[in-house]
């Protein structure tokens, strides 16, 4: 398939490797950092694309991949849907909610094929472990349990690298923009939420707008409770997602923020636990993890079926998050209705 690429960060050059991996060709790059485009192109051979040339390249395009910082898109969401290409939008969709809602018309008025990329759904390890879920054996949710700790952004209050997410004109920390995550993944296995409690803190003075710690208590629809704690300034890297039920428990766990190399489970009618080793390794290979997104979206353009993450995902983890902001904020337990918005 031909791609083309609206952002040449870091995470994008996996988009690309992912691309060439399932045998299609980067058409074409956009950035404003010529720094950035100058590594983009000498990687894949593709053009360096002006702002003005984004629709003729989205227009040629099997689809276009998205991601720039996600307080500045609004602008390419228009002319890549207006193109009528499908797109890979990187999480989370926006960090406000008039931008998200901005997006949903846009992809209403143009009929928009929007996938949000919550890479870590489509992992095999995640994948296996929602596949034992949804058989019942775990019984009813009745706590879901996700940590995630890891040096990071802001690790003992520096900079460990340029990066938009400590930008304080881009920055929107780690409540919106990482643990949109953690909302897809927990929702695929157990619903949506019915209120949630969060304080969250950051480590960088000069950047209020970033935090990278955050601690969540949540209670499902279904009456499960949730906690999610996170941070990006752990000295000692941890992984585990937890699913304990009215029949057993199943947990996913790696020695990493994003490991999902361990899963174990055990049922009330099993005299043993049982467990399998995945070599599924977000810290060793982020290029896997990019791959099986891009290899899920490619299947659902070229079979015409429904997309696992879509848009609406999308907007349902971001009102979360914010749900989550204003919680902490405001000291208070937010009751979230559908769709989130608080």
């Amino acid at each position: 398939m031909k791609v083309f690429m609206i952002g040449a960060g870091d995470i994008a050059r996996y988009h690309g490797r992912a691309v060439v991996r399932l045998e299609g060709e980067v058409t074409g790059v956009y950035d404003v950092s010529e720094k950035n485009l100058e590594i983009y192109t000498g990687e894949f051979g593709c053009p360096a694309v002006s702002y003005e040339d984004i629709p003729k390249y989205a227009a040629e395009a099997d689809y276009v991949v998205l991601s720039t910082p996600p307080t500045k898109r609004l602008d390419y969401v228009e002319m890549i849907l207006k193109a009528g290409t499908a797109m890979y939008m990187e999480k989370p969709i926006a960090a406000t909610w008039e931008d998200a809602m901005k997006i949903c018309e846009m992809a209403e008025q143009y009929q928009g094929k929007i996938m949000v990329g919550f890479a870590h759904y489509y992992r095999p390890g995640y994948q296996k472990m929602l596949e034992l879920i949804r058989t019942g054996m775990f019984g009813e949710p009745v706590n879901i349990a996700f940590t995630r700790l890891s040096p990071g952004f802001g690790f003992h209050a520096k900079n460990l690298a340029a990066s938009w997410r400590t930008d304080p004109n881009l920055a929107c920390g780690m409540t919106i923009e990482s643990v949109s995550h953690d909302w897809k993944l927990i929702t695929a296995m157990a619903g949506s939420f019915e209120s949630l409690a969060c304080n969250c803190t950051g480590t960088l003075e000069n950047v209020p707008k970033f935090d990278n710690h955050t601690s969540i208590t949540a209670r499902l629809k279904s009456g499960g409770i949730v906690s999610v704690a996170a941070s990006w300034a752990s000295d000692i890297p941890r992984c585990s997602r937890a699913y304990i039920g009215t029949k057993g428990s199943i947990f996913l766990t790696g020695e990493g923020m994003f490991e999902f190399t361990d899963l174990t489970w055990k049922t009330e009618d099993m005299p043993y636990a049982e467990s399998l080793k995945f070599n599924d390794s977000y810290d060793h290979a982020t290029g896997d993890v990019i791959f099986y997104a891009h290899r899920a979206f490619q299947k659902n353009l070229k079979e015409g079926t429904e997309i696992e993450t879509p848009l609406a995902d999308g907007v349902s983890a971001l009102a979360y998050s914010l749900a989550a902001k204003r919680s902490s904020e405001e000291q208070i337990t937010v009751k979230v209705p559908e769709w989130g918005k608080a």
